[in-house]
């Protein structure tokens, strides 16, 4: 059996015929894998990538977050009266939460079958089309449509557009970063969440001081002593929701245009695709500077760009044969999965990282989604929703004007929640390659467990009330905050572009993803059903312990992706050999033993890491097959 015949036999075995994909199988004395990693790992283009990840990432988090500052708006200046069950803040969430468990799973598998550059920007454009939507929503003429409908038909497509930005951005990003900046590069990557979040209550602060001085609307203005009714504050209050919300288009436009500027992967051509000659030559397009680095050959970029001698497997002639081969493929791709996790470490590290995914994601969820009620203790009587004379309750006065309690909630937000969240994610891009994931992620989630209950006995014992228990709750919360996204928040995203072969990278990448987001939809009627009772929020942070108790197990047993680094060793082997010959530099020794000492007890606990190629981490089973 000839070599080509060979590796055509060892690919049906997988996922059968490949049609178009299968072409230019590896033959001896062409491009090899290990080639095409170097140039991927001798790359320069770091800044690049991270324009393109981070602008996506930055718009679709924008998006999320915008949700969650306009919910006040819309209870005071259209009461629900019954709609949505009369909760429309949670209606809208849940809708949007099903809407990125139903794209994330479908973007995500689509992205191993179709490419990840196929649908790369897309997403970007519905997002932008339905930012539309919901800034333009109405209530028609004296109530002729249902504004609580529209806004649940355009967040429902905004959820879309926000489940299938996250998995494409996590996969394109690991696939395409050197090895060594990939930790840190997707750790910044996803730092933009925690600065979308300052950003769009920063916007909607700006908006409300903007258009409140430009209408005439004083901060102390209260609802029934404007015009009776409020007519002033409410349109005021309609014009920042739409402003905070509509402004999310322009970094999506700006996204887009960065999309443009990066090809698919070269694991997706080598892994999927089966022709590394493809993927080589696309690296070398992309990162030119490998071919002058100076430890590859002279000859490398000539070797890199050599066309393939093989023989490519033809096509199919007609359209019918050639939709039953591509049916036949996913077949074959689809059991090749399912085989995949009961044979590999892929299955046990799927079901770790789901439940990993959704036990914090709901401890998450139960701490933010009621900072902005409890850190600035803002709540809302609804039983005068419908009655049109809305009141507020403060520490600081039992009926202020709703341009002060938006003000206050705002900073207090932009203070406790994002600035917590963005100082541990600058953190984490200072230590991702000092310390190891899975013993940064049971650190910070072993801390989360102590400060939980810690929050829960203060609001328990104050009752929730008292300007000192306020503020010990608010430096409780930016800890916690803090540790999120330093730990959990952020490793997790990490961790599950990392964990699974390429071939199959995208689909499971979304499975864990989805369970986060099914742990999410699972918490919020039950923190819904409680928000009334008294001590609510303490009896929450109690019961999360279990949560966070549960992560700090299952980080335990996630494999590594890092170990440390041989330099040191490969550097005291070459003096050692140096000496033994004669040669070594009695001066160089010294400066090099000094720099040694200098890092002193610091450089021993936190050593220098080595990141593990992909392929490294989780070995693609094709390969394994062929082998």
């Amino acid at each position: 059996m000839s070599y080509s015949q060979d590796v055509s036999s060892s690919r049906r075995a997988w996922w059968g015929p490949l049609a178009r994909s299968q072409r230019n199988p590896e033959p001896p004395g062409i491009l090899s894998r290990n080639r095409m990693r170097r140039i991927i790992d001798n790359g320069r283009l770091v800044k690049r990538l991270f324009w393109v990840g981070a602008s996506g990432f930055f718009a679709r988090s924008y998006a999320f977050f915008s949700g969650n500052i306009i919910k006040l708006e819309l209870l005071y200046i259209y009461p629900p009266c019954g709609r949505l069950d009369g909760n429309p803040g949670m209606a809208l969430d849940e809708i949007g939460h099903v809407a990125v468990v139903v794209s994330m799973l479908v973007v995500g598998n689509l992205a191993d079958l179709w490419g990840r550059k196929r649908l790369y920007g897309y997403e970007l454009l519905l997002l932008i089309v339905a930012t539309l939507g919901i800034v333009q929503a109405s209530e028609g003429f004296r109530g002729t449509m249902d504004i609580y409908a529209w806004l649940a038909f355009w967040r429902f497509c905004l959820g879309l557009a926000i489940g299938a930005e996250q998995p494409l951005v996590a996969i394109i990003t690991a696939e395409w970063v050197r090895t060594k900046s990939r930790g840190r590069m997707m750790a910044a990557i996803f730092a933009v969440q925690p600065l979308a979040r300052l950003v769009a209550y920063g916007v909607a602060l700006a908006a409300l001081q903007t258009i409140s001085s430009a209408n005439g609307l004083s901060p102390d203005t209260i609802g029934r002593d404007d015009g009776g009714d409020g007519e002033l504050s409410k349109r005021v209050a309609d014009k920042v929701w739409r402003w905070a919300t509509g402004l999310g288009i322009f970094p999506a436009l700006v996204a887009i245009g960065f999309r443009f500027t990066i090809p698919e992967t070269p694991l997706y051509y080598a892994d999927i695709l089966l022709d590394t000659v493809k993927g080589a030559n696309k690296s070398a397009w992309l990162y030119m500077t490998a071919s002058t680095d100076s430890h590859d050959p002279p000859s490398s970029r000539r070797d890199t760009l050599e066309p393939s001698h093989s023989t490519p497997i033809a096509e199919d002639d007609g359209d019918g044969d050639s939709i039953a081969s591509e049916t036949f493929r996913r077949r074959k791709w689809y059991a090749g999965a399912v085989h995949c996790l009961r044979t590999t470490a892929a299955g046990r590290n799927l079901a770790l990282l789901s439940a990993l995914w959704m036990f914090s994601d709901m401890a998450w969820y139960c701490l933010s989604m009621e900072s902005l009620a409890s850190a600035s203790t803002l709540w809302l009587d609804r039983s005068k929703t419908c009655s049109g004379d809305m009141e507020f309750a403060s520490e600081s006065t039992a009926n202020p004007s709703l341009y002060r309690e938006l003000e206050h909630s705002a900073k207090r937000f932009m203070l406790v929640v994002s600035i917590g969240s963005l100082l541990g994610s600058a953190v984490l891009i200072a230590v991702v390659n000092r310390v190891h994931r899975r013993v940064l992620l049971m650190a910070t989630c072993g801390a989360l467990a102590v400060l939980f209950p810690i929050a829960g006995a203060v609001l328990l014992g104050t009752g929730e009330e008292g300007a000192a228990a306020n503020t010990v709750v608010d430096v409780l919360f930016g800890v916690m905050h803090f540790l999120f996204g330093l730990g959990p928040r952020t490793l997790i995203l990490i961790l599950a572009a990392e964990l699974f072969p390429t071939v199959y990278r995208g689909t499971f990448y979304s499975i864990a993803g989805a369970a986060g987001r099914i742990g999410t939809i699972a918490i919020r009627p039950v923190i819904g059903r409680t928000t009334g009772m008294d001590n609510a929020m303490g009896i929450r942070l109690v019961l999360v312990l279990v949560l966070m108790v549960a992560c700090v197990v299952i980080s335990y047993f996630l494999p590594e992706v890092q170990r440390v680094s041989r330099h040191d060793d490969t550097e005291t082997g070459s003096e050692d050999e140096a000496s033994g010959s004669g040669a070594a530099n009695v001066a160089e020794k010294g400066i090099r033993a000094a720099r040694r000492r200098a890092r002193g007890w610091v450089a021993s606990l936190f050593p220098k890491l080595e990141t593990m190629t992909l392929e490294e981490i989780a070995p693609n089973p094709h390969e394994r097959s062929r082998s």
